[in-house]
């Protein structure tokens, strides 16, 4: 009799267990009371009452200094859902699709966990309450995991971070143990070591083409926590012909805002630590200080270079400088992509589902080449200039998407510049309609490099 032979094979999917971190403005936040939605909401049109009428900031604001009792107050709820904008950080596109692609490559969907948080509050606390996630997540991945069947090496886990939350993922390596079950951690544009836009948001105001939405945007900034530590924690300063680290008195604020110490910290391995940065976008790297105004470069002088030589421009994603979101220790990846559309673009959603899958990752990224200049805000019903740049330049189209209806706004045509002189190409847009509109650029082998904008109604015009 011939014995039967059983094969086990191993379920489809990665058996680690996955847990996925926004950045800011990331998550959905609630008034504990009263249950309404403070942030993330599906209608497009709030961000525009909001920033040109200071409608519904105030209850943003950070009224508490103790975390735990300000977390009584506002409680994140799940992962943005839908595109939310701020003025100079622009927009955060929503994190539907990362998750959906996730889900397709874990073993089961119970593996996959959001870590919505309080983007407001300091990144220790919400380094704390992610620690205890990763704990109990794993342990109720493990116990489901290896009571339904082989599942080969014992679960670990994997941490996709988006943005400031790759901050928090930073902080877990001060906390003993943390990292100990960690497989691999993805870090998609993280600010290790800061963004000028966060001096921006601090500083601006009166002077700037729309003042309304900068004032209220730093009205809103100066009570938020998170936005201190978003502060350069790298030489950004030129002072005299000589890079300095921002200090407090630059920008008005309590000596306790910019801790010395930032750069240290941010620094530290982490295991399995891949950087996927964001290129070819302009990115303000450095600043010089003009009467106590604020004036920010899209570049940074070389040390070694002679007083009065040109700014090299290292790029980054429209946020974060390129330097800012690689660590030397990681291994680094690029993408041709702005902040807050990089954990929604094929590239990096690609990348993301390799490293949890152990998969090859084929060749580098890199996508289409292309850089995209848009305002944050304007105004409906008068044009303004936008403008496309990279070595795929000379082949790109354009798009807008009004984020109210789903609708092609606009098909605008880049009718200025030439792409074989500076690979910058030209063109102007009138948007009629108030609104949150998606500005896209698309050419090339890569996914469309997009930007949101918000069209501020003419009567906001101060």
């Amino acid at each position: 009799m011939t014995p039967t032979s059983h094969v086990t094979t191993r379920p489809p999917g990665s058996h680690d267990a996955v847990i996925v971190i926004p950045g800011i403005m990331g998550s959905e936040l609630v008034d504990v009371t009263t249950g309404n939605t403070l942030w993330g909401l599906a209608d497009a049109s709030w961000y525009v009452s909001a920033w040109t009428t200071g409608q519904g900031l105030r209850n943003l604001q950070v009224t508490d200094p103790d975390p735990e009792r300000e977390h009584r107050r506002v409680r994140a709820t799940r992962l943005l859902r839908f595109p939310a904008f701020m003025p100079v950080l622009t927009g955060m596109e929503p994190y539907t699709r990362l998750m959906e692609r996730i889900a397709q490559v874990v073993q089961r969907p119970e593996a996959l966990r959001p870590f919505p948080y309080d983007w407001r509050l300091p990144v220790a606390h919400n380094a704390a309450l992610l620690a205890r996630v990763i704990e109990a997540h794993l342990k109720a991945w493990r116990w489901r995991a290896e009571s339904h069947g082989p599942g080969g090496n014992r679960a670990r886990v994997v941490l996709v971070a988006h943005s400031m939350g790759g901050l928090l993922v930073q902080e877990l390596a001060r906390i003993p143990g943390a990292l100990d079950e960690v497989r691999a951690i993805i870090t998609l544009g993280t600010p290790f070591l800061g963004s000028l836009d966060a001096v921006r948001m601090l500083s601006e105001g009166a002077g700037s083409p729309f003042p309304l939405p900068r004032r209220r945007l730093q009205a809103l900034a100066r009570t938020l926590p998170s936005v201190y530590e978003l502060l350069p924690a790298y030489r950004c300063v030129q002072d005299n012909g000589v890079l300095r680290h921002l200090a407090a008195g630059d920008l008005a604020v309590d000596s306790d805002s910019v801790p010395s110490d930032r750069a240290a910290v941010r620094t530290l391995p982490l295991p399995g630590h891949r950087c996927l940065v964001g290129l070819g976008q302009p990115t303000f790297q450095s600043m010089t200080l003009r009467s106590g105004d604020v004036e920010v470069h899209h570049g940074i002088p070389d040390e070694h270079a002679t007083a009065g030589a040109d700014l090299l421009d290292h790029s980054g994603d429209g946020t974060v400088y390129r330097y800012s979101a690689e660590l030397r220790q990681a291994e680094r990846t690029y993408v041709h992509q702005s902040h807050g559309a990089l954990a929604r673009c094929k590239e990096a959603m690609d990348h993301v589902c390799a490293v949890i899958s152990e998969d090859d990752q084929g060749a580098p990224l890199g996508g289409g080449e292309l850089g995209l200049e848009v305002p944050d805000v304007v105004h409906a019903g008068e044009p303004f200039t936008f403008a496309v740049t990279g070595s795929q330049s000379a082949g790109a189209s354009c798009y807008v998407v009004d984020l109210s209806t789903g609708g092609v706004q606009e098909s605008p045509v880049l009718r200025y510049g030439d792409a074989t002189h500076g690979g910058r190409r030209a063109g102007e847009l009138l948007l009629t309609e108030p609104g949150l509109y998606r500005v896209a650029a698309a050419g090339g082998s890569g996914s469309p490099v997009t930007r949101l904008l918000l069209a501020a109604g003419r009567g906001d015009k101060p």
